[in-house]
């Protein structure tokens, strides 16, 4: 088993896919009123993946990794070279658009993408840890809380831009959640449980929000196989995700995803690959899905990113962390994908990014002022963009 504190809590493993699709987005959402009515912004959906990697993301395939048995975990040179036929190409371009061929054609070009260091765009996590749950609630509130030093699920004193938004906007307890492959989400996404709803880890479904698939999903998760016990399938928290959609309708909605570390932590490069793939196909229904309903065609921000990155060196990129040997762990991406964002594609030169951004970009696209829920925060991320 890894090291404790190099691993996100959730070892989760092995998809089915199931049906779903995604999002519109704004970042020049209307301002806040100050004489106090709040201007009606746009839904967000915040999506986190956990530990993809910078050179995956914006090169694909890694051949430096893919060399050796050591380096990849492939015992087999036909799996070796199952990978290369399926998310190779002549280029880095070429090899990222066949691994996640949706994100790169169809989502990137309809918004912005930070974080590619060879074009001069940098977005860098601030937290010491650099592992899951400081990553999370960097993510989350804004800021590094240097007191969060391990993957416990416990809560923290500390309030999400989520429960901020409720408090704010006045929303109901459906129209905030969280919904995610490790239970450690919902800890890590409010100060105090129950706030708003939640479903994570393996825990069913309140049969008064349930539907029929969403029992269906509770009872099934514990009998699909997950790579670590800690987490069940992303194939579920997807399915869950788009069953929440199509019946709560939530205004904001955060999905969080967890295979890719699972496999990285594993060794096994060609899974790990396999499950990005997977998770482009997530992207691609969940895009569907949403300009299919009223509620959230044009009308929605989709905040997609990592909570860590992991080691450039091709034997050392299984694991991440503090030191010299994980250089590389503090290296992040972030997309934002939506009507009002402009149509930048991959942007650079830009300015430098952070992990404590995201939170303020969530907060200006429901039409809030982030600065009054916390002026310590990072600033929207409009700014790395010239917006």
């Amino acid at each position: 088993m890894p090291n404790q504190s190099l691993r996100i809590g959730p070892r989760i493993a092995v998809a089915a896919l199931l049906a779903m699709s995604s999002a519109s987005c704004a970042l020049d959402a209307p301002a806040p009123s100050r004489a106090g009515a709040v201007a009606r912004g746009d839904n967000v959906i915040l999506i986190t993946v956990d530990g993809l990697r910078n050179e995956e993301l914006f090169g694909g395939i890694d051949e430096q990794v893919l060399a050796s048995v050591e380096n990849s975990g492939i015992e087999y040179e036909s799996e070796s070279a199952r990978v290369r036929a399926a998310y190779g190409g002549s280029s880095p371009e070429l090899s990222r658009r066949a691994l996640m061929p949706f994100f790169w054609t169809e989502l990137v070009p309809r918004g912005v993408l930070l974080g590619n260091e060879k074009i001069g765009s940098h977005v860098r996590v601030t937290n010491r840890e650099l592992f899951s749950a400081p990553g999370y609630i960097e993510i989350l509130t804004g800021e590094p809380h240097h007191d969060v030093v391990s993957n416990d699920p416990i809560h923290y004193p500390y309030p999400s831009f989520m429960e901020y938004a409720k408090d704010a906007l006045g929303l109901g307890y459906t129209e905030v959640a969280t919904i995610g492959s490790w239970k450690g989400f919902a800890t890590l996404s409010s100060s105090r449980p129950d706030l708003f709803f939640t479903n994570t880890g393996f825990e069913p479904v309140d049969p008064k929000y349930a539907t029929e698939r969403m029992h269906w999903l509770g009872e099934i998760q514990h009998d699909v196989m997950s790579l670590w016990p800690e987490g069940r399938s992303d194939a579920i928290t997807f399915g869950m995700s788009v069953e929440y959609l199509r019946n709560l309708k939530p205004r904001v909605l955060y999905i969080a995803f967890g295979e890719t570390d699972d496999w990285a932590h594993q060794r096994r490069y060609d899974r790990y690959l396999d499950y990005i793939h997977v998770f482009d196909s997530y992207l691609k229904r969940l895009w569907t899905l949403l300009q299919d309903m009223d509620e959230y065609r044009n009308q929605t921000t989709l905040i997609i990113t990592t909570d860590h990155g992991r080691p450039h060196d091709p034997k050392e990129w299984v694991e991440h962390g503090a030191g010299p040997q994980y250089a590389g762990s503090e290296a992040i991406w972030i997309a934002i994908i939506g009507p009002r964002v402009p149509h930048r594609g991959e942007v650079a030169p830009a300015k430098p990014v952070t992990q404590s951004d995201v939170a303020a970009t969530a907060l200006e696209a429901l039409g809030l002022d982030y600065r009054e829920f916390n002026p310590r925060m990072g600033p929207p991320i409009a700014a790395a963009f010239g917006e």
